[in-house]
């Protein structure tokens, strides 16, 4: 198994001034407590590199307004974005949660956003008014700032683990200098999981 496990992209800050922190990044490893907790459906020898998607990654910059980060999300069919600086760093990560909740609904889920069937109408004005307050946004106002990345040679449990414990849909993936060079989301996972479970039928048949 890969003694690499997870890693934080490099020292980022979220103020308006975008000054970010070159800090080289910081090693953890997985609490034990936490592995246990997943079950091993993968080889321990797979690696985030044999899975990861690497090509036409879909990224924002710290300057983008939230509704260009929206239109991202709709045209290309996604949930979040990594956020790169012109270095192509990861500074920040930024989902369709931070993008509607904005500063007006802190990070915590507000039920208030989503009430119940028959508060549609009452949901639906919410939505409308938190897009509002959006206006002239910018991501680095939304986005997650030093998130959680790992590396092509972080053992693929470990990132399963991480996304399992963290409850978040995708893992930026960076070489040792902090650059994007590609994106582990669950349905990779999922895809390495069932290919797994079928190669042993295969190899009967």
């Amino acid at each position: 198994m890969a003694s690499m496990a997870f890693l934080r992209s490099p020292g980022v800050s979220a103020q308006p001034s975008c000054s970010y922190s070159k800090a080289a990044p910081v090693l953890r490893s997985l609490p034990t407590t936490r592995r246990s907790m997943i079950p091993r459906a993968l080889p321990a020898q797979e690696l985030v590199q044999d899975v990861m998607t690497k090509r036409d990654l879909i990224t924002c910059k710290p300057e983008d307004t939230v509704d260009q980060a929206l239109e991202m999300l709709v045209n290309y069919k996604v949930t979040g974005l990594p956020v790169v600086d012109d270095s192509n760093k990861v500074v920040g990560v930024v989902s369709d949660f931070d993008l509607l909740a904005l500063d007006t609904l802190g990070r915590t889920n507000n039920s208030d956003l989503f009430p119940v069937a028959e508060q549609t109408w009452q949901a639906f004005k919410n939505v409308q008014s938190v897009l509002a307050k959006g206006t002239g946004k910018r991501v680095k106002d939304v986005m997650t700032a030093n998130p959680v990345v790992v590396t092509p040679n972080t053992n693929l449990n470990d990132a399963t683990s991480i996304l399992l414990t963290k409850k978040i849909r995708r893992l930026p993936v960076v070489d040792k200098e902090g650059h994007l060079i590609g994106l582990v989301s669950r349905r990779d996972v999922v895809k390495a999981a069932l290919a797994h479970r079928k190669a042993p039928a295969a190899a009967v048949s």
